[in-house]
């Protein structure tokens, strides 16, 4: 099957690459040149593991095209996924203009040509935002019926960054939410091989699932950190509290997100979470838990950078600076802020976090990045051994082993482990978990 892509960001560029391997043909579209120039080469424009193979293979077999130029990648198009950002706006809500953008341009093409192909959004959109504003501008540009003359569906994502080609061949559920009934036929053709719970659901009901899931991942995440501190606070072991807690895969659902360590950040959490709070105000529904959660979240970025300055370090370290492992994606990542509050009260700081190459970010997360440390590429380390004369290191990502870690803490260097690594004794002195 022919498909286009609007916006090879993360989800963009890996369900194309992964819809290479089942053997589509894919045609990626971004206005970003730089982006197009890798994937016209079969390069990667992002850090995600087997991604740079999938595409790699797929430019060789002649079944991946990019283009800046929407109407190009429109031709012959059979469906056409729609996967750009929809970032916070200055109120907290979604930034709608690069869907509206989007799908503008498609309006307008097919307004002047025969093909029909279906539309498939992915970014993430509020409940109603498909009905009421993707739809009714679909319909003005194309001069086209939604559901009598051109199927759409709301198919969100459900991929972590670091394991996105897992999840994308092993998904944990299947949605699609259908304009019209049926029009999620060819999209879900796509699936037929894959073993996962199917849901064919309303535009609204769709749209309501992705912010369940990344609303609940935010809530565990703060949960069990809140937990930790209460824990800590008693002299207990938080990491033990929340062994047992996890157990209950009855009643507590899952361990994911469940176990006490960082503040949570990343490009969907922390915006989703304001989109809602945003929606809710709109909309007069209270959700005073939901309210408190970046306060939360934001209150122990503070709490942390107060923790490490109590030590007064002249130079620290920090392991890991992307906002979770195997990933080069610093937006709102916590590690960014404790950084850039760290710099700001003087300390000499060095970052070790292999997947960071400055000379190959872009898009926003560049751009937000640079306005927090100007000179990244100054602060970062190549090597482990490069922090082996700072006063304290924070870790942050699985990135180093115990071992290390206590010749450091028997050389004088704080240590404060945001990882949980495994191995290292809590006893032993110079260390010290976040919340054990």
């Amino acid at each position: 099957m022919k498909i286009t892509i609007f916006g090879m960001g993360y989800v963009g560029v890996v369900s194309g690459a992964c819809l290479l391997r089942e053997g589509h043909e894919i045609t990626g579209v971004d206005p970003n040149r730089s982006k197009i120039a890798d994937l016209s080469e079969g390069r990667s424009p992002i850090q995600e593991p087997q991604v740079a193979q999938l595409l790699s293979a797929g430019h060789a077999a002649g079944r991946l095209h990019a283009t800046r130029n929407p109407e190009a990648g429109l031709q012959g198009a059979e469906m056409v996924w729609i996967c750009v950002g929809t970032p916070s706006d200055e109120h907290g809500g979604i930034d709608l203009s690069a869907v509206k953008t989007v799908i503008s341009e498609i309006g307008r093409f097919l307004r002047v040509h025969p093909e029909r192909p279906l539309i498939v959004l992915r970014s993430t959109c509020l409940p109603g935002t498909t009905a009421e504003q993707i739809i009714p501008l679909l319909e003005q540009e194309s001069g086209l019926k939604v559901g009598e003359d051109i199927g759409l569906v709301f198919h969100p994502e459900f991929l972590r960054e670091g394991t996105a080609v897992d999840d994308f061949f092993a998904p944990p559920k299947i949605v699609a939410g259908e304009a019209s009934t049926g029009n999620a036929d060819t999209l879900l053709s796509v699936y037929q091989n894959y073993e996962a719970p199917t849901f064919r659901l309303t535009l609204g009901e769709a749209e309501m699932v992705k912010y369940c899931d990344n609303l609940f991942h935010a809530l565990k995440i703060t949960f069990a950190n809140e937990m930790g501190a209460m824990a800590k606070a008693a002299g207990l072991d938080a990491r033990r509290v929340a062994e047992v807690f996890c157990a209950d895969t009855k009643l507590n659902l899952s361990a994911r997100y469940l176990q006490p360590g960082s503040a949570f950040g990343g490009s969907c959490l922390p915006k989703d979470v304001r989109a809602i709070l945003r929606f809710a105000s709109v909309q007069s529904v209270r959700i005073p838990m939901l309210e408190k959660v970046l306060d939360s979240n934001h209150g122990q970025i503070n709490t942390l950078v107060k923790r490490i300055l109590a030590y007064q370090p002249q130079k620290a370290g920090i392991i890991g600076l992307a906002f979770k492992p195997d990933t080069d994606d610093m937006r709102e990542s916590p590690y960014v802020r404790v950084a850039k509050a760290l710099i700001g009260e003087g300390v000499d700081l060095r970052i070790y976090d292999p997947n960071i190459q400055p000379e190959r970010l872009i898009g926003s997360n560049k751009k937000q990045v640079q306005a927090a440390l100007r000179h990244l590429e100054e602060l970062l380390v190549g090597s482990l051994d490069e922090l082996s004369d700072v006063d304290l290191i924070l870790v942050n990502h699985r990135l180093v082993d115990a071992a290390r870690l206590e010749r450091w803490a028997q050389a004088g260097i704080r240590i404060l482990d945001a990882a949980n690594i495994e191995g290292m004794d809590a006893q032993t002195s110079a260390y010290e978990g976040i919340y054990w």
